[in-house]
Order: C-alpha cells, then sequence, then structure tokens
C-alpha cells in the first residue's frame, strides 16, 4: 500500500510540475489579461494541462485510495490537486499555494454571471427569450415574461429593422417598470451566414431537383455550364469559394443534402458529389444554410452589414452576440471596431458554431479575458451540422468544462423544448435536454405561441435540479425515495 502511495505522490507531483511549466511557457500573454481575469486564465492552464493526457489511471488511483479523483475540480483543479497532495502528508510554503480556490472559483464566476446577465435573489438560472417584431411590442405580456423567469431579451439583428428594434426596447423598458425590475438586452449579430442562391436561368427556381449520387456546382457565374442539366449553386459568400478542398463536405439544409467536394475546377467553381439525402423530396430549394466542417474558410464573421448596425448594437445593448466568430483575431477586430464607436463597450457573447471554432476555444477565451467580461453561448444549430450530431453531446460537455475552468459564464441555445414552444406539448427527450441545460447559467429559447408554458417548465426542472446539482458536481440534497423507504417498516406498497 505504501508503494502504491508513493506512486501516486510522484504522479500528482509531475502533474504539478506541468502545470506550473504550461504557465511559465505562456507567461507573456499574461500582461494582456484584464486583472480581475488572471487567476482564471492561469486554472484555465491548469485545466487544459491536466486534460492534455489520459488521466483514468491516476483518477481510479486516487478514487481506490479514498481520496478526491480530480472530476469535479474544472474551476480550481490546481487548488485540488494541492489538497490531495496535502492528505498524502506534502507541505507547501504560503506563496506556493495555488490561489484560485473553490470558494473563489465560484465568486468570480457568480460576479460574471451578474454583470453579464443581471443579478437575481434567487438561485435560478437565468433565461433569455427571443423577441421580434411580432412577439416584442406588448409590454403587458414581456412583463408577464419577466414574472415567469425572463431575465435577457434577446433580439436578432439578422431580421427586422432599426424601427422595429427600437419599439421592442421600448417596449421592455415598459415592461420593467410594470415589474419593478430589470431586464437586460441582447442582440445577436447576423455573421456570414452561407446560403443557397441559384444563377443563370435557374434563379427563379423555387426548387432544384437533385440525385443521390449525383453532382451539383458551387460556383460564383454560370458561364461555360449546361443550365438546362447541371445544378448550379452560388453560396450568398462567394469569398470561400477559393478555401475549399477536395475531398471536403458539404451539408446543405442543416444536413438534410450532404455531399463531398469531387473536383476543383478553379478558385471559384468546384464540383459536388452527392452522398446522402435526408428528405423526402430530392431537392434543394434557395435560401438554405450551407455548411463546410472540414474547410479552413479565411473570411472575416463581422460583415459590412454587422458593421453597418454595429453603432445601433454598441448604443442600446447590454451583451453583443457574435456570430461565427472562429478566431482570436475575430474577436479582437470586433473589440477594436465597437471602440471606435464608444469608450463604453458592451461584452462580447462569444458564438460556438463551428467546428473550428470548437478548436479554437481556449484561444477564444483567452483573447476574451484581455476585457473585464466574455461570455460563451453553445450556438447548437450549426453546431450540430459541422461537428456531427453523433459527437455533439460530447462537444456541449467539452465546451461546458472549459468555460468553466476559465470561470466564463454559458448560454445554452438552440431548440429548448421547441415542441413546447410551438405546440403547446413537450416531448420527453427535450424535457431531457431543458435538464442537461440547466448545466449552463443562461438557457435561451427562440421565438413560439408557448412562451409562458416553457418558462413555467424551465422554471420547475431548474428548481429540481439545483437541488441536486451544482454544475456538474452532484450534490446530497435529501432523497426522497430513501426517505419513504426507510421511514417505513414493511416492505414496498
Amino acid at each position: 500500500m505504501e508503494t502504491g502511495l508513493n506512486q501516486l505522490k510522484s504522479e500528482l507531483d509531475d502533474l504539478d510540475c506541468e502545470m506550473i511549466e504550461e504557465v511559465e511557457k505562456r507567461i507573456s500573454e499574461a500582461g494582456e489579461i484584464e486583472p480581475r481575469n488572471y487567476n482564471s486564465w492561469k486554472n484555465l492552464i491548469h485545466y487544459l494541462t491536466l486534460r492534455n493526457a489520459d488521466r483514468r489511471d491516476l483518477q481510479l488511483s486516487l478514487h481506490n485510495a479514498g481520496l478526491s479523483a480530480l472530476s469535479n475540480s474544472e474551476s480550481h483543479v490546481r487548488f485540488q490537486l494541492q489538497a490531495i497532495q496535502r492528505r498524502l502528508g506534502k507541505s507547501y510554503a504560503h506563496k506556493d499555494l495555488a490561489t484560485c480556490t473553490y470558494p473563489f472559483a465560484k465568486a468570480i464566476l457568480e460576479e460574471n454571471v451578474n454583470r453579464l446577465f443581471g443579478q437575481q435573489k434567487s438561485k435560478s438560472h437565468h433565461v433569455m427569450v427571443t423577441l421580434d417584431g411580432q412577439n416584442g411590442t406588448n409590454a403587458e405580456e414581456i412583463a408577464d415574461f419577466m414574472k415567469r423567469g425572463m431575465r435577457i431579451a434577446r433580439i436578432n439583428l439578422a431580421h427586422d429593422s432599426e424601427q422595429d428594434w427600437l419599439a421592442i426596447i421600448q417596449a421592455i423598458r415598459q415592461a420593467e417598470q410594470m415589474n419593478n425590475g430589470s431586464c437586460k438586452i441582447y442582440m445577436d449579430l447576423a455573421g456570414p451566414k452561407i446560403r443557397t442562391q441559384f444563377l443563370g436561368m435557374q434563379v427563379d427556381e423555387s426548387a432544384l431537383k437533385i440525385d443521390k449520387g449525383g453532382c451539383f456546382y458551387l460556383t460564383d457565374d454560370a458561364e461555360g455550364l449546361d443550365q438546362s442539366k447541371l445544378v448550379m449553386i452560388s453560396p450568398t459568400e462567394t469569398s470561400i469559394l477559393p478555401f475549399l478542398k477536395k475531398g471536403e463536405r458539404v451539408l446543405i439544409d442543416d444536413g438534410k443534402i450532404q455531399g463531398i467536394i469531387e473536383r476543383k475546377i478553379s478558385d471559384f467553381r468546384v464540383e459536388v458529389r452527392v452522398t446522402h439525402i435526408f428528405k423526402k423530396k430530392p431537392t434543394v430549394k434557395p435560401g438554405k444554410g450551407i455548411n463546410f466542417p472540414d474547410s479552413k474558410l479565411k473570411i472575416d464573421p463581422l460583415t459590412d452589414y454587422d458593421l453597418k448596425v454595429l453603432p445601433f448594437a454598441v448604443k442600446h445593448a447590454d451583451l453583443i452576440g457574435y456570430s461565427f466568430v472562429n478566431r482570436p483575431k475575430d474577436l479582437a477586430h470586433l473589440m477594436e471596431e465597437m471602440r471606435k464607436i464608444s469608450e463604453e463597450i458592451p461584452p462580447a457573447i462569444l458564438k460556438i458554431e463551428t467546428a473550428l471554432a470548437v478548436t479554437n476555444l481556449p484561444a477564444l477565451l483567452i483573447e476574451g479575458m484581455k476585457m473585464p467580461f466574455v461570455g460563451v453561448m453553445i450556438a447548437r444549430g450549426d453546431l450540430a451540422v459541422e461537428v456531427g450530431f453523433e459527437r455533439m453531446s460530447e462537444v456541449q460537455d467539452e465546451i461546458l468544462w472549459i468555460c468553466e475552468a476559465a470561470h466564463v459564464p454559458v448560454i445554452w441555445a438552440t431548440q429548448v423544448m421547441e415542441s413546447l414552444h410551438k405546440s403547446g406539448l413537450a416531448t420527453r427527450a427535450e424535457i431531457t435536454d431543458a435538464s442537461k441545460a440547466t448545466l449552463a447559467e443562461c438557457i435561451m429559447i427562440n421565438k413560439g405561441a408557448h412562451t409562458a408554458a416553457v418558462l413555467e417548465s424551465l422554471a420547475e426542472i431548474a428548481k429540481r435540479m439545483e437541488g441536486h446539482r451544482d454544475k456538474k458536481r452532484y450534490t446530497f440534497r435529501a432523497l426522497s425515495i430513501a426517505q419513504r423507504f426507510l421511514s417505513k417498516k414493511s416492505g414496498p406498497l
């Protein structure tokens, strides 16, 4: 047993040294980090070091020794490691103790949540509700949403006009007065949403027939192609065409049509072979989204349209959602453009909706830590198409873990209780999904006819889950099943 404990001590010492070394390697970037985020930056590096190798054998050894297995230590990982070492007899000078303790991590995350989403009297999760010109101008209805738990109103700047947005803001302010409360305003930049459009003699068609095994062309013009026989699709952002390569996947309409680039004819024309069609009618329609999960698209997520509406967003929004952000320089560009408009700028919410954004998440968070506050949205619509539906659950968890290590609040978005929202009746699966959503600090719902019912259900689910779980750390609230069983002297009913 003593040999086993000595081996365990040695492994923990090695891991501790790795964490220190990784921070030292990157200490030059720490000078740009907002001072209040320094400990969060350091803890993120510590956590990434922990997850840089397979630690399952170490965890099992810790568990067998009756010690913490590090599995719930995202927010304070080196402090937890040192706590284990102290249990094993190691002593530390005060200056060598990790500064990111569990109470500190909990306090800094709470401060970040309150700043981004607003303070709440209860522990309940924050809920964001999407409003538009149709459902967002009735102050009494918005006041009712606030009573039922809405704390943030979302305005999608890809739709409607400044006049419509102002009408929504005015209704929100009236609702605040009715409720004697406050509601944050979140505005989504549209970003370069890549959609299908037709060319040449096909431009006015409502749909074009495609066949599994057949081909279509992604191109910026129809010249030289047989327009009577070939399907020609022009992405709305033709600047992406030069970055496409042979063998990369092309997904259309949320992955209902899947293909692979068979031939690159020129910088602005590729031939795509259709590999799968997951819809009753084998057609492609204009205005459908296109995803390129394997391609490294070097386009600016801040479009000309975004720059046009950015002054309005900076003036009126409490939070700005950055769509299709992929690289740290993308975030730096947004910050630069906002500072041209005003010295006082709202915090950015990084919308993680591409495979590249997932890969670059640590670097994006570190760039975000140069500002006092930053948040993340798991934008599951495009993200699921990009990473694959089978991987979506795993990717969601990874984003939550890494953001917890950085003490960055997360918004869980897309299709939350969508059946209930649209039809008034929830499915069993979406109730379970809503339960999982409570791992995030904020839950976003889209627009629908039954918003009040969704808010009530989310409040009930959150209340129940919060008694059992703090982030992914399960807590031992009294369990009614146990109480009922132990209070009866006889057997089952």
